[in-house]
């Protein structure tokens, strides 16, 4: 026998799912009854009888709506001012004096095809990404074994072509790769079901709420006028800190003047996609819980969720974002010191900024998760989010990186596709490009980083509604099976199939 527990959902929290409040109890179950009752919650100690009271474990609640972390918000949009100030008083006439003194009327750029090839490639890559949605929801689960089989194939395809080359150090690594890579696809290959499973069931939540892909891209071009802006800060500080004068400069800028001036950019940059995942979350949540709310492009969940991640929560967004734009920062540093004299001290300090920075970011992005499900403040999230994957066995579910694979794969297709685009409209409209060398490389290239660009927005929404169904199905999978039954029967079913002994079976 087994232990199955079965959550008992209070009326409310059918009729309005914010409350999120559940009682579980547990009974022992033959495993020669067949179909047991699809609200089972799914356990993971198989060894002994689970008691009513789950211990120290509770789910999380919804947090009255009241500003968090204040003052590191407050801190961001004082940044951002000081910024703008600067830019607009230094900035601007230390670009305009570098112009005066540097035009050469000779070689002149036609800027206009630039951007005639920017706004086509933009728009290519935002249709190829809506139709990519529908190809991942078609086919999920080849798309999964495409994306590990490819990305094995090139281990070994870099590993000959470094042979071919000469390279035997690159051979042996690539070989290496190579094996362990394929030792990784056998142990996840029966992982890929419930991983497609999660994926159809984010497209679907996303689908139900396209406007959080309006959202993206709205932050999006947000992100972009905070870096022009930037961009003219940037060059007024070097004129004065560097001893500019008529477009010429003798010294050079202060390394303290650089790490704040980097801070505040990558502050800002984490801040935005920070904003997009909460807002991401808050609306799958919503559709988790309470589908009538999340059901259209611009739904009532859509517009909670952000208004949430833009007033109450943004402090918390702010803080966890300061947190790896500092560390960024410093690493920015260190490579700048290494450009200098690449010594094996600042080799190693360089390496442990980024593993430490992929840390942070790999806590906020589940932290971040809590923050837009239920309003908690940054530190109240990181450890809700935690103690859920302690309790619940998850640990190595979340190390399965088989969606991000995908979806990585997807965006490197869609902007090689847009690149494309780019060298047929090269070849085509050669009138509106003037003073560029290398036309074709160029087009390829800029319509590759557009069409890269705009893909990644749209599937780092789906990245992130992944991230929260992997959460909610975690910590609330009776809401699921009372609110979307097709979707959570395959999802019960795939899950015990890739982790029968998480599941208790």
């Amino acid at each position: 026998s087994y232990p199955i527990c079965f959550d008992e959902l209070l009326p409310e929290n059918i009729k309005k799912a914010n409350t999120r409040h559940q009682h579980t109890s547990c009974v022992t179950m033959s495993p020669t009854i067949e179909n047991p009752d699809l609200t089972a919650t799914l356990i993971n100690d198989v060894d002994v009888e689970i008691p009513e009271d789950l211990g120290s474990w509770t789910t999380g609640e919804k947090q009255p709506n009241h500003f968090r972390d204040v003052m590191w918000g407050v801190l961001f949009y004082g940044q951002v001012v000081v910024i703008a100030a600067m830019g607009f008083a230094w900035g601007l006439p230390a670009l305009n004096e570098h112009i005066d003194y540097n035009v050469d009327e000779d070689d002149v750029t036609n800027f206009k095809g630039i951007m005639y090839l920017c706004l086509i490639a933009g728009g290519c890559g935002i249709a190829v990404s809506a139709v990519s949605l529908t190809l991942m929801t078609m086919f999920p689960t080849f798309l999964i074994q495409f994306a590990l089989i490819f990305s094995v194939a090139m281990s070994l395809v870099s590993g000959i072509g470094a042979a071919v080359m000469g390279n035997v150090a690159g051979a042996v690594i690539g070989i290496i790769f190579f094996f362990i890579g394929a030792c990784y696809a056998c142990l996840v290959w029966r992982r890929i079901p419930f991983a497609a499973t999660n994926l159809e069931t984010a497209l679907t939540a996303v689908k139900k709420n396209w406007g959080l892909n309006l959202v993206a891209y709205f932050l999006v071009l947000l992100a972009f006028a905070y870096s022009m802006i930037w961009a003219l800060t940037f060059i007024g500080v070097y004129y004065r800190s560097a001893d500019c004068d008529e477009g010429i400069c003798t010294g050079t800028v202060n390394a303290g003047y650089v790490f704040l001036l980097f801070l505040a950019f990558f502050w800002s940059q984490q801040v935005i996609q920070n904003t997009t995942h909460v807002t991401v979350a808050g609306t799958v949540g919503t559709w988790w819980f309470d589908p009538l709310e999340a059901s259209s492009c611009c739904s009532k969940g859509v517009g909670d969720s952000f208004f949430r991640a833009t007033t109450f929560s943004f402090g918390s967004i702010c803080l966890g974002s300061l947190l790896v734009a500092i560390i960024h920062s410093l690493r920015v540093l260190v490579q700048q010191a290494r450009s200098g004299q690449d010594g094996i001290l600042l080799c190693c300090v360089e390496c442990l900024l980024g593993c430490i920075e992929s840390i942070m970011e790999y806590f906020n992005k589940w932290a971040y998760i809590y923050v837009g499900l239920y309003g908690y403040s940054y530190c109240e999230a990181g450890k809700n989010v935690m103690t859920l994957f302690e309790e619940r066995g998850w640990t190595t579910i979340i190390t399965d990186d088989l969606i991000y694979n995908t979806l990585s794969l997807m965006s490197l297709v869609l902007g090689i596709l847009t690149g494309a685009l780019g060298l047929l409209v090269a070849d085509v409209a050669k009138d509106w490009f003037t003073g560029i060398k290398d036309l074709g490389a160029f087009a390829f290239f800029i319509s590759f980083f557009v069409g890269l660009v705009m893909s990644s927005i749209l599937l780092g929404v789906i990245g992130s509604s992944v991230d929260t169904v992997i959460v909610c199905f975690a910590e609330a999978p009776a809401e699921f099976q009372a609110n979307h039954p097709e979707l959570s029967e395959k999802m019960r079913r795939t899950w015990r199939e890739a982790y029968p002994v998480a599941s208790g079976l």
